[in-house]
């Protein structure tokens, strides 16, 4: 897991691939919208206003290293599929998960999400297609 800015980024299938990477990362993200709600009902009850979160998931190869010094070395991945996820989770709107294509054909069982029509992201010469859906339609469990 890395904090970039206002942003976590968790790496499921890197080092050691992982034939359900992205079942884990769905169920992952069911997870932390419903821990969000759970925190957003205690916020407002406090007369607080609720935190929007949205999530993108993208499927695909990454360069893997561990980067730093003496004093703090940090494992990150960069690459095209990290650009790719920042891209797609712009669309995700508070509540909702948003999955690159690669991503769904990766899934080992289906789950009910709209398809978004292609669109033209920074860094990509043809339209990416994604798939949107609210955290209900995954399984909550991580596992």
């Amino acid at each position: 897991m890395q904090f970039v800015g206002d942003a976590v980024m968790a790496v499921f299938g890197a080092p050691v691939p992982l034939e359900d990477h992205a079942d884990r990362a769905v169920a992952a993200a069911a997870a932390m919208h419903a821990a969000q709600e759970q925190v957003n009902d205690g916020w407002v009850a406090r007369g607080l206003a609720p935190f929007g979160l949205g999530i993108g998931v993208s499927t695909g190869p990454v360069a893997a290293a561990i980067l730093g010094s003496d004093e703090r070395l940090e494992y990150s991945v960069v690459g095209d599929t990290v650009n790719l996820t920042q891209r797609v989770q712009q669309w995700a709107d508070p509540g909702e998960t948003v999955l690159s294509s690669a991503t769904m054909e990766a899934l080992t069982a289906p789950i009910d999400a709209e398809t978004l029509e292609p669109a033209l992201v920074k860094g990509r010469q043809t339209p990416v297609a994604a798939h949107r859906f609210p955290p209900r339609a995954a399984p909550v469990a991580a596992t």
